[in-house]
């Protein structure tokens, strides 16, 4: 690209009709350009030395120096440097004896382009500084602008993207006005601005580069800026558009002899594996997983092998292959250095959270004290000793120990925020949001679910705004706030479908299809969680079938279909593996679920014996709403088998729990069984506190207050 801004000028471009020879010179370099963008290099090194030899039989100097310039880039792209170099040399001798400043700023120019791919950055300096001052002096804007594009790259391979910006910001203008530099400044632009901290503006002007690229047939550029751009939202959590890049550049890739320094293919192939892990792609994961293990080992790269195998063991993990996951995970702790903390960190925490999924809370918590011990040696590695309390949070809530994972989830926040990571402040928002929720109720959880939507505002990665969401959309349904419910459930799931994540596309069908069953349309929700069950099967997620099992299974209630609610409640309890307190609290709940389908069918005994077994486990786990919900039902049973004093005193104390949680659903729950007990006018006033608050959550039971109102 360098050499193309000034061959009409050397070539003597504005006369009006170029000489015979010249006219034959410009036809050699048209077709060896032609066969070098056709991938035919020794097509294209067979033109040029023909149009060398024919100026050099003929005197020109400077058409000479024309081939020499083309033979030499050619000779960089197939790795023949030591024949490039005295290719630039040569041209660059040529030039010195021409009284032209801009023929030896060409020249210098070149071999500046040359030094600087391979990587020798203090001698690319200087020739480009030398090419730069020439290039000036002869007002020849096309190699001033260039000059200045690779200084800037130069300077931020050097670590001073702030003055590489300085530089392009002044020939950002007169290379727009050209089609062969505008691709070439707007990404060195771009990349300048991203290496700042200027992300946006960054991004754009990557993304115009990339289109000016496509539209003036120039791959390698296209490539280059694909390349940074692809690595820049992928380190942005946005799986989904990085892998769309990448995707692109792999295309691009058969279209170029030689590949930029801007492309890794180690990276492409870990990041493309990566993203697709996390978007819930494993099979595509796993084979790029493989793929960059294969390279990193034949490349001797045992860095890169660690972490082709860190995310080859995670997939393993998300597959339950348990037995290779830890294999791969081991080996790469092995592989990894001491002085790599932040991988080591990452592989511990990995194999903790595969111990935990397996049952040996002690084996997990023990990786992660690990972890966060290796991370707290450096004060630097906020990120690292986040993570590990993070993980320690969720085991000790798992073990009950709900106070001491506070702890840990609230000291995680603080590093998270302090280290700028929005994604996972956001995720750990919502943990502690839920806890709060179980313990002291809805408005306990307020505050925190409000700043982890606020902390969308800063956050790209789709994968966690759809997780926020979707969290705050049940609280939201909880709250009877039906309709920002609804566009919260809907646009999680759009996110999730965007990103090709089946499994949280699965979560949140389930959670949208218990929406509407919370809401009056049972029927939509059935179907909704039918599609929501058929997904979770694919991935094999006992707790996830079993919830969306549940939930299906209240549908069906409220649809009238009692055996066929309690049959699905049946295989919620036989699908769920309970070997921690979280699938304990789901037993006890789909208990009580199925015990409110038998006490529709007065089985009232069968009924008791579920909730009286439930309710100790729900009041132990903390689960407060699971509590005010059994104690309902058990005052329902009380109710109907004549026992008014002992119903009464269930539904008050239901009453009371649910009020001080805000959880309205169990208050209005608690006052209806009430008012079925109580006398006019006390009947009256509770009847109709309970329709005010199903009303406010949509709740299809209204229609049974409003009947006993007479209204």
């Amino acid at each position: 690209m360098q050499l193309r801004e000034i061959v009409a000028r050397l070539f003597g471009g504005a006369q009006a009709s170029p000489s015979p020879q010249e006219a034959a010179l410009r036809q050699l370099l048209n077709e060896g350009d032609a066969a070098r963008r056709a991938r035919q290099p020794e097509q294209a090194l067979a033109r040029y030395r023909e149009g060398l030899e024919k100026a050099r039989a003929e005197g020109l100097t400077h058409v000479q120096e024309v081939f020499l310039g083309q033979i030499g880039a050619l000779y960089t792209e197939l790795g023949r440097f030591e024949e490039a170099e005295a290719a630039f040399q040569e041209a660059l001798e040529l030039a010195k004896g021409a009284e032209a400043p801009f023929r030896q700023a060409r020249a210098l120019l070149n071999l500046g382009v040359y030094h600087l791919k391979r990587n020798a950055l203090q001698h690319a300096q200087q020739l480009l500084e030398q090419a730069l001052s020439l290039g000036r002096r002869a007002n020849d804007s096309a190699t001033v602008n260039l000059a200045l594009g690779n200084l800037a790259d130069v300077y931020m391979r050097q670590g001073n993207a702030s003055y590489a910006l300085r530089l392009l910001k002044e020939v950002l203008p007169q290379a727009m006005q050209n089609a062969q530099q505008a691709a070439y400044i707007l990404g060195r632009t771009g990349q300048a601005h991203l290496q700042v901290g200027e992300a946006d503006r960054g991004r754009k002007l990557l993304a115009q580069a990339i289109r000016t690229a496509e539209q003036n047939q120039q791959p390698e550029q296209e490539l280059m800026w694909s390349c940074v751009l692809a690595d820049h939202l992928y380190r942005e959590g946005q799986f989904a558009e990085a892998l769309a890049f990448w995707s692109r550049v792999e295309e691009l890739k058969e279209r170029v002899i030689a590949l930029p320094h801007e492309y890794d293919p180690l990276l492409s192939l870990s990041q493309r594996a990566n993203a697709h892990l996390r978007l819930g792609h494993y099979q595509d994961a796993a084979r790029l997983a493989q793929a960059a293990l294969e390279q990193a080992r034949a490349a001797a790269d045992q860095q890169a092998e660690a972490n082709a195998l860190l995310i080859l063991g995670s997939v393993q993990r998300a597959q339950r292959d348990y037995a290779a996951a830890i294999q791969s995970l081991q080996r790469a702790l092995e592989l990894l250095p001491e002085s790599a903390s932040a991988e080591r960190v990452r592989a511990l925490i990995a194999l903790g959270s595969l111990h935990q999924e397996r049952g040996d809370g002690e084996a997990a918590l023990a990786r992660f004290e690990e972890a966060l011990s290796l991370a707290s040696l450096d004060q630097d590695h906020r990120e690292g000793r986040a993570m590990a309390l993070r993980q320690i949070g969720a085991l000790l809530h798992k073990q009950g120990a709900h106070q001491a994972a506070l702890e840990k989830w609230t000291e995680a926040l603080s590093l998270f925020e302090m280290s700028g990571d929005h994604a996972h402040a956001a995720r750990t928002l919502c943990d502690i949001a839920a806890l709060r929720r179980a313990l002291s109720g809805i408005n306990a959880a307020m505050p925190d679910y409000e700043r982890a939507t606020m902390m969308l505002n800063h956050v790209r990665d789709a994968a966690t705004r759809g997780f926020v969401l979707s969290n705050v959309a049940t609280l939201y349904t909880d709250l009877g706030e039906a309709e920002t419910a609804k566009s919260f459930y809907e646009q999680a799931l759009s996110i999730a479908r965007e990103c090709g994540n089946k499994r949280a596309e699965s979560i949140r069908l389930g959670n949208y299809g218990w929406f509407h069953v919370m809401t009056g349309n049972a029927r939509e929700g059935a179907t909704l969680l039918e599609s929501a069950l058929a997904i979770s099967r694919q991935h094999g997620d006992p707790l996830l079938i079993a919830v969306q099992l549940s939930n299906l299974a209240q549908a069906h209630h409220e649809l009238g279909d009692l055996r066929k609610a309690e049959q699905l409640y049946r295989e919620a309890l036989s699908t769920l593996e309970v070997n921690d307190n979280e699938s304990k609290r789901w037993q006890a709940i789909f208990q009580a679920n199925l015990a409110r389908t038998l006490i529709a069918q007065r089985r009232y005994d069968e009924a008791r014996a579920l909730l009286e077994a439930a309710l100790p486990i729900s009041r132990e786990l903390g689960d407060q709403e699971a509590v005010a919900r059994a104690l309902v039902r058990l005052g329902e049973i009380h109710l109907a088998q004549g026992q008014a004093a002992e119903a009464e005193k269930l539904a008050r104390e239901a009453e009371v729990a649910s009020r001080k949680l805000g959880y309205r659903k169990g208050q209005a729950d608690a006052l209806w069984l009430r008012a079925r007990l109580a006398s006019e006018p006390e009947r009256t006033n509770l009847l109709r506190e309970a329709k005010r608050l199903y009303t406010i959550l949509r709740d299809p039971l209204v229609e049974s207050v409003a009947r006993l109102l007479d209204e």
